[in-house]
């Protein structure tokens, strides 16, 4: 059967690896001109590791991990360090979970894709008529096809779901903060540390491929165009102009550079639908249950649901209406679970008041002072 993939991000590219290992014709359709980029350093956890251990994957996601040396700093609004945080002490659900940076994971994923997999960059659907023999799709080059099904893995401003389902605004929640991310230039000597303020995080971190800066504030919905750069640009410099000491005139100043490399802007939101199929149709990934960035499981959630949709649409004979119900009854209940972590992050990496805040602080303090007991 005939299967077109929306997106060439982790979802996009787990989809196109277990469907055409499944015996379908995969094309995938990317806007981007190739795999984007940049991002956050991500996480391979949970379920997720067994997914990655079957597609043969695991052995060379354990061995470009990132490696946590030491400890960070935590600073106060002053630039003053209150606390140390060591990220294995949060978040894992196994001993063997996995953090990898975003651009190593989308080159283990495109090098395991089957080489009879069509790729076609800088194009996008443009419309969708889903009928009995199939989904007739017009695409942004002015092609045609007809595809037994369409998968949307176009991340949390997706493009197939606003076709096939609905408007964003019916599906995407607002989870309360906005995050960027900036590729940092590399001649100076950044000093990798987090800063705290309430309702504002600023950090610095080398995840190996050079030094990357992050902010996460706290906001209520914003409204703007989130394809406009110089807006978003605008909202970072808003966010962090109460704060000038450490790095932060600096790192504005590279947040706000338009020929920074690795930006990104976008709200803190999840996905939450009542079906993640429609005819035709399904979305997975962001597109169909961001469990958030605060939440660390974005690409467990993506990987597992790509494995999940191609094995049981398979095994009911390409029938969406007849794998439908399976399909959701294994997968809901891990999506909660995963949505259900952001609500921890949250507090731990934006705490919203200086009492949460100097309350985070010292329970920093209280797990540094334990491992180095058990250190001892």
């Amino acid at each position: 059967m005939d299967v077109l993939v929306s997106g060439a991000s982790m979802a996009g590219l787990s989809a196109a690896y277990w469907f055409a290992q499944l015996g379908h014709r995969v094309l995938v359709v990317e806007r981007a001109g190739g795999l984007r980029p940049g991002g956050a350093p991500i996480d391979v956890r949970g379920k997720a590791l067994g997914t990655a251990q079957r597609m043969g994957i695991l052995a060379a996601i354990q061995a470009q991990k990132v490696s946590v040396v030491e400890p960070g700093r935590v600073l106060d609004g002053t630039g003053q360090q209150v606390a140390t945080l060591d990220l294995r002490w949060f978040a894992n659900e196994t001993d063997e979970d996995v953090e990898i940076t975003r651009d190593r994971l989308n080159r283990i994923l495109l090098d395991a894709v089957p080489e009879d997999v069509e790729f076609r960059f800088k194009v996008s659907i443009a419309s969708l008529a889903d009928g009995p023999h199939g989904v007739d799709v017009a695409f942004s080059d002015g092609n045609h096809g007809r595809y037994d099904l369409v998968v949307g893995a176009d991340g949390l401003h997706s493009n197939v779901r606003r076709l096939a389902f609905g408007p964003e605004k019916d599906y995407v929640r607002h989870f309360g903060h906005y995050v960027a991310l900036v590729d940092l230039p590399p001649d100076r000597d950044w000093e990798r540390a987090m800063l705290n303020v309430p309702g504002l995080m600023i950090a610095v971190r080398d995840a190996g491929d050079g030094p990357q800066a992050m902010m996460v504030a706290a906001s209520a919905p914003i409204d703007y165009d989130w394809r406009d750069l110089d807006a978003q640009r605008h909202l970072i410099a808003r966010f962090t102009a109460a704060v000038d000491a450490w790095q932060v005139p600096a790192l504005r100043a590279a947040f706000v550079d338009p020929s920074a490399q690795g930006f990104y802007f976008d709200s803190v939101s999840q996905t939450h639908m009542p079906s993640w199929t429609q005819g035709n149709v399904a979305v997975i990934g962001d597109a169909g249950h961001c469990a958030a960035l605060l939440s660390g499981m974005g690409t467990t959630l993506a990987m597992v649901s790509a494995e999940l949709l191609a094995t049981i649409w398979t095994a009911h004979g390409g029938d969406m209406t007849a794998a439908s119900p399976a399909y959701h009854a294994q997968l809901r209940p891990y999506v909660q679970q995963c949505q259900a972590f952001a609500h921890h992050g949250a507090p731990i990496m934006v705490p919203p008041t200086q009492e949460a805040l100097d309350q985070r602080n010292a329970e920093f303090r209280a797990y540094a002072a334990r491992a180095a007991t058990a250190a001892a």
